[in-house]
C-alpha cells in the first residue's frame, strides 16, 4: 500500500470509529451543522469589500466553508456532562465529529493558520473578480510545519485551517486584563492613557476600556488595551498562560505596541473547543475543570470570583445579538430565529423598543420578543468581510425549559456571504442603514438547532 493510501485508509477508519462512538450531543451538533447547509450561501466576491458589484454577479460559494463548532453541555450546577466538536471544510464536506475531552482538548486536530489566499485560490484585483495569482488548498505551495498553530500536533490524524476569530479575540484581551487585576498590577479603576501616532491621547479607567470592547466590540478600546498589555509585557504572558492551561490554540501574535493595531488573520488564533474551555473557566463551576499539560488541576480559581463576575457581566450585556442569536432583529424580514436570548435593557430604546448599539439601528421593536426570551447568552461575536464567529455561555431563565451550555462557533462566513434572497443585490444587506443583516441566517439557524437539541437532551 502506498503511503498516501495508508493515510487515507487511517483517516477513513478514524472517521468511522468516531461516528460509531458518537454521543447524543455529538450527533446533534453534527446534524445541526449539516442541516444548516452553509454550502448554499451567496458570495459577493473575494476582493469586493465595501464595493458595489454588478447586479446578479454574486454567486453561490465555491466550496463548503470552514466551520469549527464546539458545545459543552452543563448540569444545573455548571459542571460538564457532555462535550462535542464538529468541523466542516472542503476536507470534511459532510462534517467531522472530532474526538475531544476536557483534559486534552481537540488534540486529534492539526490546526493550521488561516490563509485567505488558499481559501480564495489566489489573489484578486480589488473591486473585481479578476484573478491575479493562484494558490492551492494544501499545495502550490505545499503546507509545511510553519503553517501549524500548535507545534505539538504534527502526527494528528485530522487537519483544519482555523478561521480568523475576528473580534471574538477580544475575549482573550479581556481575560488577560482581568488576570492583571487579580495579580495587583492594576485595578478596574486604574487610569490608562492611550497614545498613538497622529491621534489625540485619551485617558480612561480600565473598566471604561473593557466594557465597550466587549459589549459593542469597540476597536478603539481594543487598541488601547492591547497597547496596555504591550507596555506591561503581558502579550507574551497571555500566550504563555494559555499554553500552560492547555489552551495552546488561543494566541495573539503580531500586534503593535505603538498603537495596538496589527491584527493579522494568520497571527491571531482561536479554535472552538479551546474557546469553550476558556468560557468554562469563566463560568466557574466548583472542582477540577481539567488537567493542564503538566498534570496540574485547572480550576475556576485561576481567576478570582470578582474577575469572573465582571467578565460575565460584560458578556451578558452584549449589544450585538445577531449571529447565533438574532434577538436584536427578532421578527425582521429575512431573519431567522437563533438562540432565544435576552437583550440587555441598556440597548433597547425605551420609546421605540429598537436596539441601538455602536451606531447600528436594528430597526425592530424587540420588547415583545424580549419578554418571551428563554435564556441568557453571555457572549462575544466577531465579524469582518471574510469571517464570522460567536461564542458564549447559555443559561435558561427561571420558568423556562432547562438548558445550560457553552457554545463556540468559528467560520469564514463574514458579511461577504449572504443568503439566496439577496443574490441579485449589488451589495450585501450588511450595508442597510436600518435593520442590517450582517451574517447569513444559516448561522442563527445553526444556533437554534443546537439550542433545541441541548434543551431536549437536558430533560
Amino acid at each position: 500500500m502506498r503511503r498516501d493510501q495508508f493515510w487515507l485508509s487511517l483517516l477513513a477508519t478514524a472517521t468511522t470509529l468516531s461516528a460509531m462512538a458518537a454521543s447524543p450531543l455529538e450527533n446533534a451538533v453534527l446534524n445541526a451543522v449539516r442541516d444548516a447547509h452553509c454550502e448554499r450561501v451567496i458570495d459577493f466576491g473575494p476582493a469586493n469589500e465595501d464595493k458595489d458589484i454588478p447586479k446578479g454577479s454574486a454567486r453561490q460559494i465555491a466550496h463548503v466553508p470552514n466551520m469549527d463548532v464546539a458545545v459543552i453541555q452543563l448540569d444545573n450546577d455548571g459542571h460538564p456532562v457532555a462535550c462535542a466538536n464538529v468541523l466542516l471544510s472542503r476536507d470534511y464536506s459532510h462534517g467531522l465529529i472530532v474526538p475531544v475531552n476536557l483534559n486534552t482538548g481537540a488534540s486529534a486536530v492539526r490546526f493550521r493558520r488561516w490563509d485567505i489566499e488558499r481559501w480564495n485560490g489566489g489573489t484578486f484585483a480589488a473591486g473585481t473578480n479578476q484573478q491575479l495569482t493562484t494558490k492551492g488548498w494544501t499545495n502550490n505551495p505545499a503546507l509545511t510545519d510553519a503553517d501549524d498553530i500548535a507545534s505539538s500536533r504534527t502526527n494528528a490524524p485530522y487537519q483544519f485551517m482555523a478561521p480568523y476569530p475576528a473580534s471574538l479575540f477580544k475575549l482573550m484581551v479581556a481575560f488577560q486584563t482581568m488576570r492583571m487585576v487579580d495579580a495587583g498590577i492594576l485595578t478596574l479603576d486604574t487610569q490608562f492613557t492611550y497614545s498613538a501616532p497622529n491621534t489625540k491621547d485619551e485617558s480612561r479607567a480600565i473598566h471604561d476600556w473593557l466594557d465597550p470592547m466587549i459589549t459593542v466590540s469597540d476597536n478603539h478600546s481594543t487598541h488601547a488595551l492591547i497597547q496596555m498589555l504591550h507596555q506591561r509585557n503581558h502579550i507574551e504572558v497571555l500566550n504563555r498562560e494559555f499554553r500552560e492551561l492547555g489552551l495552546e490554540t488561543l494566541q495573539i501574535n503580531g500586534t503593535r505596541a505603538s498603537d495596538g493595531y496589527g491584527w493579522q488573520t494568520d497571527r491571531i488564533h482561536m479554535t472552538a473547543f479551546d474557546t469553550a474551555r476558556l468560557l468554562l473557566l469563566i463560568e466557574g463551576p466548583t472542582g477540577d475543570l481539567w488537567r493542564s499539560p503538566d498534570g496540574k488541576a485547572v480550576t475556576a480559581k485561576f481567576l478570582s470570583d470578582s474577575s469572573r463576575t465582571f467578565l460575565k457581566k460584560v458578556l451578558l450585556e452584549q449589544g450585538l445579538n445577531e449571529a447565533l442569536s438574532t434577538s436584536n432583529l427578532a421578527g425582521a424580514p429575512n431573519v431567522r430565529p437563533g438562540i432565544p436570548s435576552l437583550i440587555a435593557p441598556r440597548w433597547i430604546n425605551p420609546t421605540s423598543g429598537v436596539v441601538e448599539a455602536h451606531g447600528a439601528n436594528f430597526g425592530v421593536d424587540v420588547r415583545a420578543s424580549n419578554a418571551k426570551a428563554e435564556v441568557t447568552y453571555a457572549h462575544k461575536s466577531g465579524l469582518t468581510y471574510n469571517y464570522g464567529s460567536d461564542a458564549g455561555i447559555v443559561t435558561s431563565l427561571p420558568g423556562k425549559p432547562f438548558r445550560r451550555y457553552i457554545i463556540a462557533f468559528f467560520s469564514n462566513l463574514g458579511y461577504r456571504y449572504t443568503d439566496e434572497i439577496f443574490a441579485d443585490r449589488t451589495r450585501g444587506p450588511y450595508a442597510y442603514a436600518v435593520s442590517p443583516i450582517c451574517y447569513t441566517q444559516r448561522i442563527p439557524a445553526l444556533g437554534k438547532a443546537i439550542d433545541d437539541a441541548v434543551k431536549e437532551l437536558s430533560k
